[in-house]
């Protein structure tokens, strides 16, 4: 944000005479508040903003957005508001509606992340860019996404992820994107859809349906394909692995790989993914990319250095053992691809996967774990468990008289991988990111 006196960004919301500190940008946490940022002060589940305004004054916060009365004193003039996540989000959507930039709306059940970065390094080879930071996706971090940018930007990448009903019709209030993508569409968040897989994809299909919306983005197999087609008055284009028949068409032969554009000669490009669901992610940059008119040349140059975000599918020697730190999230889609991708072990090693429970999954939480264990019988030499959902995964491998070990917290799972990784073994950890498996390295 460029320096803004805060008496501006106040009348934006209502308030007509207030302090004119200067504000360089926003926060929700207030111990990442630096100095010259606005505090809003949300108050969640587990914890309530206005009990840290304190913090973010030492911190250096120019001011503070509150919903309710603060008994105790503070130097910091408090900006209060029918609700702080509202005026948090009415506050990008304003500053957003003023900037001449180009917004581009990511959004899927796996990939999110990936994506963005691709589609970041990409653009970023031809204009000038901003994007979401982490996996910034949420009701309350888009619109930090947005206010933290220097407001300079010709485009602006924007994930934007969904966990119940009616979420994305506020993300595309408050951030219309030109170009709208779609990673994928998985059973991520199902439990709080009625409807299932159904339902997530019509919320996370309403992505194309703003007016603003010229160009549409989407996985040429997904099975909702012909829906998503349906929504909004965006030119839709497909991308895919398998099918030639798609707009986007990426090849792989061992080491070569071109990429297919319909009416153009294909393109070879020099770029190396671990997981196949990666050259999908990377395929959708590449779609939007040439949306924006970066050269040819550019991409094949940019593609060759592209880094994945971490706990993606990351390689880690820990005392001869080889750790696949994929544990940022999971799916039963995504567990599947991982389990598929693993590397060898060394002669005499095993493959040991550390699978954590998938939350979230509601009516397919069975069935989607069992799913994973059926995959894991072929590639895997040991399943150690996290979480009582994973007893599905348990029951189909006791019927096979396969070894799995089911723990009910961390440290006995710990404890257990101690003692059977050594030297030569390939040690998968995936799981939800409340399970925070990648701690288990800071163990070895």
């Amino acid at each position: 944000m460029k320096p803004t006196p805060l008496n501006v960004l106040a009348k934006l919301l209502g308030e007509k005479q207030f302090s004119q500190n200067l504000v360089h940008g926003v926060a929700i946490d207030s111990r990442r508040v630096k100095s010259g940022d606005l505090f809003f002060a949300l108050k969640g589940e587990r914890v309530d903003g206005h009990d840290f305004i304190h913090e973010a004054a030492s911190n250096g916060a120019s001011g503070a957005v509150v919903e309710r009365e603060y008994s105790r004193e503070v130097a910091l003039p408090l900006l209060k508001v029918n609700g702080v996540l509202l005026a948090l989000q009415t506050l990008a959507r304003l500053i957003l509606e003023k900037r001449a930039v180009k917004v581009i709306g990511i959004t899927g059940s796996v990939g999110k992340t990936t994506t963005k970065n691709f589609t970041f390094s990409l653009l970023s080879t031809h204009y000038k860019v901003a994007c979401s930071p982490f996996s910034y996706n949420s009701q309350a971090t888009v619109p930090l996404s947005i206010l933290n940018t220097d407001e300079s930007e010709e485009i602006l990448v924007l994930e934007m992820g969904i966990s119940a009903p009616g979420e994305m019709d506020r993300l595309i209030q408050m951030a219309p994107p030109d170009i709208a993508v779609i990673t994928s569409i998985a059973i991520q968040h199902a439990s709080q859809f009625s409807d299932g897989i159904a339902g997530i994809a019509r919320e996370k299909g309403k992505i194309f349906s703003h007016s603003k919306t010229k160009l549409g983005f989407m996985p040429h197999e997904s099975a909702f394909f012909h829906q998503l087609q349906g929504i909004g008055e965006c030119s839709k284009f497909s991308f895919s692995l398998t099918s030639r028949e798609a707009d986007y068409f990426l090849e792989r032969r061992e080491e070569e790989i071109k990429v297919y554009v319909k009416g153009e000669p294909p393109l070879h490009i020099q770029i190396s993914l671990p997981v196949a669901p990666l050259f999908q992610n990377y395929l959708a940059a590449v779609a939007v990319a040439r949306a924006c008119d970066v050269p040819w040349a550019l991409i094949q140059k940019k593609s060759q250095g592209l880094r994945l975000p971490p706990m993606r599918f990351e390689k880690i020697e820990k005392n001869g053992v080889i750790f696949i730190n994929d544990a940022y999230n999971a799916n039963p889609d995504s567990m599947k691809a991982a389990l598929e991708s693993l590397p060898q072990p060394t002669k005499g090693g095993r493959v040991i996967a550390v699978l954590g429970e998938m939350t979230e999954l509601g009516m397919y939480s069975e069935g989607g774990h069992a799913q994973v264990a059926e995959v894991a019988l072929s590639t895997v030499d040991l399943l150690l468990c996290l979480g009582a959902r994973c007893e599905a995964m348990q029951k189909i491998w006791k019927a096979k008289m396969r070894p799995c070990e089911l723990f009910a917290s961390p440290l006995e799972l710990e404890k257990s991988l101690k003692e059977h990784a050594k030297p030569g073994d390939v040690v998968l950890l995936k799981g939800a990111r409340s399970a925070e498996l990648e701690k288990l390295l800071e163990k070895f």
